[in-house]
């Protein structure tokens, strides 16, 4: 093979490399992916946009989210999830009102109950709550699965839902360890 070609071969080939450089660099320079807190606002910003008198029918309530797994056990994930989600609807206009039971604990609603037991609306009635705002998630091996609702807690009539995967790393993971 003549000098200028193997030349112009080896210019090709190093030319390639340089390409493939650039596009491994370009995975290290993504953009993470958002927490917990900033894609829970995100979807609750979607839920609105896409049920717009969502707003109207407050005020809400919120219950701990709910592991399908139904372990029964609860993790600091049931609750700061519910808190992330409620304070973003409430930053979207929607009236939120707190609802603490003994011992500080959120209102928790087990996926054995059915979605609306009777102290669950005596409860909402007792505050002058219309709506609640009820979570279920699931662990995969490597993403974390949420389903969020607003209920009318009158008729259990969904109001409005949303979805989201979250990449599961150390700190949800650590979340929803149940202590």
């Amino acid at each position: 093979m003549p000098y200028p070609l193997r030349l112009a071969c080896l210019l090709l080939f190093l030319l390639g490399l340089t390409g493939c450089a650039r596009h491994e660099g370009a995975l290290y320079n993504a953009p993470p992916e958002p927490g917990l807190a900033d894609a829970l606002d995100d979807t609750m910003h979607g839920m609105v946009e896409a049920f717009p008198d969502l707003t109207d029918r407050g005020p809400m309530i919120m219950a701990s989210f709910i592991d399908v797994d139904g372990t029964g056990r609860a993790s600091p994930f049931d609750r700061i999830a519910a808190e992330l989600s409620a304070a973003a609807l409430a930053r979207e206009g929607m009236q939120v009102r707190e609802v603490l039971l003994e011992g500080r604990q959120l209102l928790e609603v087990s996926g054995s109950d059915g979605l609306l037991t009777r102290q669950v609306r005596r409860l909402g009635s007792r505050e002058g709550a219309r709506t609640l705002l009820i979570g279920t998630y699931a662990q995969g091996h490597d993403r974390l699965y949420l389903a969020l609702r607003v209920v009318e807690l009158r008729t259990d009539r969904v109001l409005g839902s949303s979805s989201l995967s979250l990449a599961l790393d150390g700190n949800l993971r650590e979340l929803l360890r149940a202590r």
